[in-house]
Protein backbone atom coordinates (compact mmCIF):
# COMPACT_ATOMS: atom_id res chain seq x y z
CA UNK A 1 0.00 0.00 0.00
CA UNK A 2 1.05 3.29 -0.80
CA UNK A 3 2.48 5.27 2.02
CA UNK A 4 0.41 8.47 3.15
CA UNK A 5 2.56 11.42 4.29
CA UNK A 6 0.81 13.62 6.46
CA UNK A 7 1.90 17.53 6.75
CA UNK A 8 0.73 19.95 8.63
CA UNK A 9 0.50 23.47 7.03
CA UNK A 10 -0.23 26.90 8.95
CA UNK A 11 -3.37 29.18 8.69
CA UNK A 12 -2.89 32.64 7.07
CA UNK A 13 -4.02 35.99 7.45
CA UNK A 14 -3.45 39.16 6.20
CA UNK A 15 -0.93 41.31 7.94
CA UNK A 16 -0.90 44.53 5.67
CA UNK A 17 -2.42 46.23 2.85
CA UNK A 18 0.16 49.21 1.45
CA UNK A 19 0.46 50.80 -1.41
CA UNK A 20 4.66 50.42 -2.91
CA UNK A 21 5.65 53.74 -5.14
CA UNK A 22 8.65 51.24 -6.07
CA UNK A 23 9.40 51.10 -10.24
CA UNK A 24 11.86 48.98 -11.78
CA UNK A 25 13.66 49.44 -14.87
CA UNK A 26 12.75 47.06 -18.00
CA UNK A 27 15.54 48.58 -20.22
CA UNK A 28 19.29 49.34 -20.56
CA UNK A 29 21.01 51.95 -20.16
CA UNK A 30 17.98 54.05 -19.53
CA UNK A 31 18.16 58.10 -19.58
CA UNK A 32 17.97 59.64 -16.36
CA UNK A 33 17.51 62.95 -17.00
CA UNK A 34 17.36 66.52 -15.12
CA UNK A 35 13.64 67.80 -16.64
CA UNK A 36 10.48 65.50 -17.84
CA UNK A 37 11.94 65.97 -21.49
CA UNK A 38 14.22 64.70 -24.18
CA UNK A 39 16.10 67.69 -24.03
CA UNK A 40 16.59 67.31 -20.03
CA UNK A 41 20.11 67.21 -18.93
CA UNK A 42 21.22 63.39 -19.00
CA UNK A 43 22.83 62.87 -15.28
CA UNK A 44 23.57 59.01 -15.82
CA UNK A 45 21.78 55.76 -16.74
CA UNK A 46 19.98 53.00 -15.31
CA UNK A 47 20.25 49.17 -15.95
CA UNK A 48 17.50 46.56 -16.16
CA UNK A 49 16.32 45.70 -12.64
CA UNK A 50 16.88 48.50 -11.07
CA UNK A 51 14.57 49.80 -8.77
CA UNK A 52 14.01 53.18 -7.58
CA UNK A 53 10.80 55.21 -5.12
CA UNK A 54 8.49 56.87 -7.76
CA UNK A 55 7.18 60.44 -6.58
CA UNK A 56 5.35 61.94 -9.44
CA UNK A 57 4.70 61.60 -13.55
CA UNK A 58 4.84 64.15 -16.00
CA UNK A 59 3.58 63.83 -19.76
CA UNK A 60 4.68 60.22 -20.41
CA UNK A 61 7.59 60.61 -17.70
CA UNK A 62 8.33 59.02 -14.22
CA UNK A 63 10.00 61.07 -11.30
CA UNK A 64 11.78 59.85 -8.76
CA UNK A 65 13.71 60.12 -6.03
CA UNK A 66 17.09 61.11 -6.95
CA UNK A 67 19.59 58.33 -6.25
CA UNK A 68 22.46 58.41 -4.75
CA UNK A 69 25.39 57.80 -7.51
CA UNK A 70 23.33 61.12 -8.92
CA UNK A 71 25.92 63.81 -8.59
CA UNK A 72 24.52 66.81 -6.23
CA UNK A 73 26.90 69.91 -5.31
CA UNK A 74 26.46 73.27 -3.11
CA UNK A 75 29.19 76.09 -2.67
CA UNK A 76 31.22 76.49 0.12
CA UNK A 77 30.43 79.65 0.97
CA UNK A 78 27.15 78.97 1.81
CA UNK A 79 27.73 75.96 4.42
CA UNK A 80 29.17 76.36 7.81
CA UNK A 81 29.88 73.03 9.68
CA UNK A 82 28.02 71.39 7.15
CA UNK A 83 24.93 73.47 8.02
CA UNK A 84 23.19 75.28 4.98
CA UNK A 85 23.43 79.64 5.87
CA UNK A 86 21.44 81.48 3.27
CA UNK A 87 17.27 81.05 3.29
CA UNK A 88 17.87 79.40 -0.22
CA UNK A 89 20.35 77.44 -1.65
CA UNK A 90 20.64 75.69 -4.97
CA UNK A 91 22.25 72.36 -5.41
CA UNK A 92 23.96 71.77 -8.89
CA UNK A 93 24.29 68.56 -10.66
CA UNK A 94 27.91 69.96 -11.05
CA UNK A 95 30.91 71.95 -9.39
CA UNK A 96 29.82 75.18 -11.17
CA UNK A 97 27.33 77.43 -11.29
CA UNK A 98 26.89 76.96 -15.37
CA UNK A 99 25.30 73.24 -14.34
CA UNK A 100 21.70 72.79 -13.82
CA UNK A 101 19.79 72.84 -10.37
CA UNK A 102 18.67 69.48 -8.87
CA UNK A 103 16.59 70.92 -5.73
CA UNK A 104 16.63 73.88 -2.97
CA UNK A 105 17.47 73.25 0.43
CA UNK A 106 16.56 76.08 3.25
CA UNK A 107 18.32 77.95 5.83
CA UNK A 108 19.31 75.27 8.62
CA UNK A 109 19.26 72.09 6.86
CA UNK A 110 22.66 70.03 7.33
CA UNK A 111 24.42 68.62 4.29
CA UNK A 112 26.76 64.72 4.35
CA UNK A 113 29.84 66.57 2.85
CA UNK A 114 31.41 63.92 0.34
CA UNK A 115 34.42 65.52 -0.98
CA UNK A 116 35.69 68.92 -2.04
CA UNK A 117 36.36 69.84 -5.56
CA UNK A 118 36.98 74.13 -5.61
CA UNK A 119 34.98 75.84 -3.93
CA UNK A 120 32.26 73.67 -4.36
CA UNK A 121 30.95 70.41 -1.38
CA UNK A 122 29.90 67.23 -3.53
CA UNK A 123 26.74 65.93 -1.25
CA UNK A 124 24.29 63.57 -1.09
CA UNK A 125 21.15 64.33 -3.26
CA UNK A 126 18.55 65.62 -0.65
CA UNK A 127 15.65 63.65 -0.02
CA UNK A 128 13.17 65.95 -1.92
CA UNK A 129 15.55 65.60 -5.39
CA UNK A 130 13.56 64.35 -8.12
CA UNK A 131 15.04 63.20 -11.44
CA UNK A 132 13.35 61.65 -14.63
CA UNK A 133 13.14 58.33 -16.36
CA UNK A 134 10.65 58.04 -19.82
CA UNK A 135 7.69 55.90 -18.60
CA UNK A 136 8.76 53.66 -21.69
CA UNK A 137 11.44 51.98 -19.61
CA UNK A 138 9.50 51.54 -16.17
CA UNK A 139 6.90 49.39 -14.62
CA UNK A 140 5.38 49.85 -11.82
CA UNK A 141 5.02 48.06 -8.18
CA UNK A 142 1.88 48.71 -5.98
CA UNK A 143 -0.02 47.10 -3.39
CA UNK A 144 2.25 44.74 -1.24
CA UNK A 145 -0.03 41.96 0.31
CA UNK A 146 1.90 40.42 3.25
CA UNK A 147 0.93 37.13 4.61
CA UNK A 148 1.62 35.72 8.15
CA UNK A 149 1.22 32.15 9.32
CA UNK A 150 -1.21 32.00 12.37
CA UNK A 151 -0.56 28.61 14.95
CA UNK A 152 -3.12 27.05 13.95
CA UNK A 153 -2.23 23.87 12.07
CA UNK A 154 -4.29 21.92 9.24
CA UNK A 155 -3.37 18.39 8.74
CA UNK A 156 -3.41 16.96 5.03
CA UNK A 157 -5.14 13.92 5.43
CA UNK A 158 -5.84 11.01 2.32
CA UNK A 159 -8.78 12.00 -0.01
CA UNK A 160 -10.72 14.52 2.06
CA UNK A 161 -12.16 16.96 -0.41
CA UNK A 162 -11.11 20.23 -1.04
CA UNK A 163 -13.70 23.14 -0.87
CA UNK A 164 -14.62 26.38 0.78
CA UNK A 165 -15.90 26.91 4.64
CA UNK A 166 -17.40 30.09 3.82
CA UNK A 167 -14.35 32.36 4.15
CA UNK A 168 -11.88 29.28 5.59
CA UNK A 169 -8.87 28.40 3.99
CA UNK A 170 -9.27 25.71 2.01
CA UNK A 171 -9.13 22.24 3.83
CA UNK A 172 -6.61 20.15 1.60
CA UNK A 173 -6.45 16.39 1.36
CA UNK A 174 -3.62 14.24 -0.94
CA UNK A 175 -1.25 11.97 -1.15
CA UNK A 176 2.28 13.96 -1.60
CA UNK A 177 4.41 12.79 -4.04
CA UNK A 178 7.71 10.65 -2.35
CA UNK A 179 9.98 11.03 -4.63
CA UNK A 180 9.56 15.25 -4.47
CA UNK A 181 11.10 17.30 -1.69
CA UNK A 182 8.18 19.00 -0.37
CA UNK A 183 8.01 22.37 1.54
CA UNK A 184 10.44 24.40 -0.19
CA UNK A 185 10.77 28.27 -1.10
CA UNK A 186 10.00 29.43 -4.06
CA UNK A 187 8.63 32.34 -5.98
CA UNK A 188 6.17 32.29 -8.84
CA UNK A 189 4.91 35.12 -11.31
CA UNK A 190 1.53 35.01 -13.44
CA UNK A 191 -1.71 36.03 -13.40
CA UNK A 192 -3.93 34.56 -11.42
CA UNK A 193 -7.47 32.68 -11.70
CA UNK A 194 -9.78 30.35 -10.37
CA UNK A 195 -8.96 26.48 -11.33
CA UNK A 196 -10.75 23.30 -10.31
CA UNK A 197 -10.67 21.62 -6.91
CA UNK A 198 -10.92 24.58 -4.96
CA UNK A 199 -7.96 26.10 -5.84
CA UNK A 200 -6.28 29.10 -7.72
CA UNK A 201 -3.45 29.16 -10.62
CA UNK A 202 -0.43 31.19 -12.22
CA UNK A 203 -0.38 31.75 -15.46
CA UNK A 204 2.46 32.97 -17.67
CA UNK A 205 2.38 35.78 -19.98
CA UNK A 206 2.55 33.00 -22.35
CA UNK A 207 -0.17 31.44 -21.30
CA UNK A 208 1.28 28.72 -19.76
CA UNK A 209 0.11 27.05 -16.03
CA UNK A 210 2.86 27.95 -13.54
CA UNK A 211 1.69 26.73 -10.60
CA UNK A 212 -1.60 26.13 -7.81
CA UNK A 213 -2.18 28.14 -5.28
CA UNK A 214 -3.69 27.64 -2.18
CA UNK A 215 -5.14 30.03 0.42
CA UNK A 216 -8.29 31.96 2.00
CA UNK A 217 -10.94 32.85 -0.52
CA UNK A 218 -11.57 35.87 0.81
CA UNK A 219 -7.90 37.10 0.61
CA UNK A 220 -7.52 35.40 -3.01
CA UNK A 221 -10.64 36.54 -4.78
CA UNK A 222 -10.28 40.36 -5.33
CA UNK A 223 -6.69 39.51 -7.02
CA UNK A 224 -8.21 37.03 -9.21
CA UNK A 225 -6.84 38.46 -12.90
CA UNK A 226 -4.05 40.47 -11.20
CA UNK A 227 -0.26 39.61 -12.23
CA UNK A 228 1.33 38.48 -9.22
CA UNK A 229 4.68 37.35 -7.48
CA UNK A 230 3.74 35.35 -4.83
CA UNK A 231 6.81 33.67 -2.42
CA UNK A 232 6.21 30.99 -0.05
CA UNK A 233 6.40 27.07 0.46
CA UNK A 234 5.41 24.46 -2.86
CA UNK A 235 4.18 21.04 -2.10
CA UNK A 236 3.66 18.17 -4.89
CA UNK A 237 0.82 15.72 -4.54
CA UNK A 238 0.31 12.50 -6.83
CA UNK A 239 -2.85 13.87 -9.17
CA UNK A 240 -1.11 16.98 -10.23
CA UNK A 241 1.60 18.12 -12.26
CA UNK A 242 2.34 21.59 -11.14
CA UNK A 243 3.30 22.09 -7.75
CA UNK A 244 0.50 24.04 -5.12
CA UNK A 245 2.41 26.88 -3.46
CA UNK A 246 1.48 28.22 -0.01
CA UNK A 247 2.04 31.34 -0.46
CA UNK A 248 2.91 34.06 2.54
CA UNK A 249 3.88 37.25 0.46
CA UNK A 250 1.91 38.39 -2.76
CA UNK A 251 2.91 41.50 -4.77
CA UNK A 252 0.77 42.83 -7.09
CA UNK A 253 2.76 44.20 -10.18
CA UNK A 254 0.58 46.52 -12.18
CA UNK A 255 2.79 47.48 -15.62
CA UNK A 256 3.05 51.31 -16.36
CA UNK A 257 1.31 52.23 -20.26
CA UNK A 258 3.66 53.56 -22.42
CA UNK A 259 2.98 57.41 -22.70
CA UNK A 260 5.92 57.58 -25.16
Amino acid sequence: MKKIILLSLLLLSFKSFTMSNDVVITGNRVSIRLSPSIQGELLDRAMVGDHFSSVTKSNGWQGITAPDFISAWVHSDYISNNIVLPKKLNVRIGPNKNYGVLTVLSEGQKINQLEIFNEWIKINPPSNSVVWISNDFVSNVVNIVKIEPTKEPIEIQEKELIGYDNDNLISLSFNLKETKEQGLFSEFQGKLSVSKYGLYKLISENNEDVCFVRGRKYQLEPLINNLLLLSGKKYFIDDLELPILQPNTIKIINKVENLR
